[in-house]
This record gives C-alpha cells, sequence and structure tokens, in this order.
C-alpha cells in the first residue's frame, strides 16, 4: 500500500515524467522560434529583393527614357556648349538679340575659369557683362529670346537704371551679369 518508499517512487516517477514533458515542450518551443525566425527572415530577405528587383528596374526604365532623349539630341547638348577659345557665335547670338530689341550693347568676357568638369567632356565656365539702353517692353522680350539661345548659360542678376521720366518703364540702361558654360578644347 502507502509506504514511504512507494510514495516516493510515486513522487518521483511523476516528476521525471513531469520533467520529460516540460523539456519536450521547452524542445518545440526553441523549435518552432527558430523555425518562425529563419521564416521571417526568408520573408524580409525576399521582400528587401523584391523591393531592391523593383527600383532596379524603375532606374533601368528612367535610364532608358534618358537615353532615347540623350541619343536624339547628343550633337544638340554637345553643340550648347561654346568652344573655350572660340565664342564668337554666342558673341554673335547676343548681338542678334540687342540689334531686334535694345539700340546699342557694350558686353565684357573674362577669360575661363578652371574645368568644373574634367572628363570626358571638360567644361569650364566664362562669366560675362552685358549693358545695353532699351525699354522695358524690349528688354522683357530680349529675355524671352535669350532664354532660346542654344547655349548653356546661366544669368546671375540684373540692374535696371532709367533717367527717364517714364521711370524704369521708359528708356533705361540694363547691365546683367552671367556665365557662359564652355567646352575645354584639347
Amino acid at each position: 500500500m502507502f509506504t514511504l518508499k512507494n510514495i516516493l517512487i510515486l513522487i518521483g516517477r511523476n516528476a521525471i515524467i513531469s520533467i520529460i514533458v516540460i523539456a519536450i515542450c521547452l524542445s518545440g518551443i526553441l523549435f518552432f522560434s527558430k523555425e518562425i525566425t529563419k521564416m521571417s527572415d526568408s520573408a524580409a530577405s525576399s521582400n528587401n529583393l523584391d523591393f531592391g528587383a523593383k527600383k532596379a528596374a524603375n532606374v533601368l526604365e528612367v535610364f532608358n527614357y534618358d537615353t532615347q532623349i540623350v541619343g536624339t539630341n547628343y550633337e544638340k547638348i554637345a553643340g550648347a556648349f561654346a568652344p573655350a577659345d572660340n565664342i564668337l557665335g554666342f558673341i554673335g547670338e547676343l548681338d542678334s538679340l540687342t540689334s531686334k530689341t535694345a539700340s546699342k550693347q557694350i558686353y565684357r568676357f573674362n577669360t575661363p575659369t578652371e574645368p568644373i568638369i574634367t572628363s570626358p567632356f571638360p567644361i569650364a565656365t566664362v562669366s560675362y557683362a552685358d549693358t545695353f539702353s532699351t525699354n522695358v517692353s524690349d528688354f522683357s522680350n530680349y529675355l524671352k529670346k535669350f532664354e532660346q539661345l542654344p547655349y548653356f548659360t546661366d544669368m546671375e542678376g540684373f540692374d535696371i537704371t532709367s533717367q527717364d521720366k517714364a521711370g524704369w518703364t521708359g528708356m533705361s540702361s540694363v547691365s546683367f551679369q552671367a556665365k557662359l558654360y564652355v567646352k575645354i578644347v584639347q
């Protein structure tokens, strides 16, 4: 019946069974936890790869589109940079603009700067100032035509001064400072 020995055996057997069940449960929990972690890492990696592939496809699509645009306009882009040693074409364009919209023009060009882009197509800038007499309507037309010049330029600022009774809307002296982007001829 219930002797001390039987009670200890019964308690020991139940304790061993409990320890085995707990060990099996802990092993199962650890195993499933590792599997869930592997699956979650795999899903995250898959999502990252999918996102990277979509991003690369988008970049490739944009690059393809840009290549088509540049491919057909490469000659225009290359021609938009006047040679640093011969900017007479650009000066001719300025003369043409002012002959249509202004009375007389005085411009001053500086020497080219060090190249801002060195390879494969070395590009520098030439700062210049242009002064002429005109009215505001003609100057507005001048600016519209200036924007359509086939050269890369950067207008940095302009000043309008007038002694006319109508103020700056009448005959005025207009001066502006700008940069012309030129290619270095080697």
